[in-house]
């Protein structure tokens, strides 16, 4: 089989597997979730057990895109060799090289060292070999980029299920926290939230986590924080990732989120610092 047959073949049946996944399993898990609250709010631990499943299924969905960014890192790599190797193949070609037919040297000069014919043909071989391999390639990245690609949709198909989960959880909680509570109503309360949001070492408490320096695909370090989000209207807090550079300044946002625990929350920065940052 052809090396790039070889290529094509693996990142598809990855990216295969990796949309069925998607499809079969956890879109299914998805939409059962948002059924739950097609009548009522579901009672606190049933809306926890949401919770935790919702983050489980966006930490997998985050893992499948990351794997589908690196094909598509690959494919510009290729690029990157494919026409370097271009480059090289049209300066062989224009070199020039003696060829003797059989003229010996005579008193007055001559070649003194020449190709063969067969050496010739032989090289022009390998010239033609290298070329077609370089077109195969242009064909391979053309492929991977299509796969690619096509895996988008129901990447993006699946995240919005699971932040129509998270606005459904929100809008629960916030009914919960609305009008007059009870002193034992606001222990639950409290009790939810912080088993929702747990409260853990990564800058929010003004000490920064030296598990959170990120060094990005760029060679770049930045400290990521989980800090609160101001800007919300709603009686419950959301949080939200950020990245600061070696100043200290907040220089890229995360999405804000009230259920998503610190890891999606983190591996979603994580992929935009690489996908947005220089």
């Amino acid at each position: 089989m052809a090396l790039s047959s070889q290529i094509s073949a693996i990142v598809a049946g990855q990216l295969g597997k990796i949309e069925g996944e998607l499809e079969a399993k956890i879109q299914l898990e998805a939409n059962k979730m948002l059924g739950k609250f097609s009548n009522q709010c579901p009672e606190s631990k049933s809306l926890i057990a949401i919770i935790n499943t919702k983050n489980a299924l966006l930490s997998g969905v985050n893992k499948f895109q990351k794997r589908s960014d690196k094909f598509l890192k690959l494919a510009n790599n290729l690029k990157k060799a494919i026409k370097s190797a271009k480059l090289i193949l049209k300066l062989l070609k224009v070199n020039p090289v003696p060829v003797a037919t059989g003229i010996p040297p005579s008193d007055y000069g001559g070649l003194i060292s020449a190709k063969t014919t067969g050496s010739i043909t032989s090289q022009a071989d390998r010239l033609y070999n290298i070329r077609k391999l370089l077109e195969n390639l242009d064909g391979d990245v053309s492929s991977i980029e299509s796969l690619v690609a096509g895996v988008v949709p129901s990447l993006n198909n699946i995240k919005d299920l699971l932040s129509n989960v998270n606005d459904r959880s929100e809008d629960c909680v916030d009914a919960l926290s609305s009008g007059e509570l009870s002193d034992e109503e606001k222990k639950a309360l409290k009790e939810l939230l912080n088993k929702v949001q747990p409260l853990e070492n990564t800058g929010s408490e003004g000490v920064p986590d030296e598990n959170y320096v990120f060094k990005s695909d760029s060679g770049k370090v930045y400290e990521i924080a989980i800090i609160e989000d101001r800007q919300g209207d709603g009686p419950v807090p959301r949080r939200l990732a950020v990245a600061k550079d070696n100043l200290g300044v907040i220089i890229l946002r995360g999405q804000p989120s009230f259920s998503a625990d610190t890891a999606v929350l983190i591996q979603e920065l994580k992929f935009r610092i690489n996908n947005q940052l220089p």
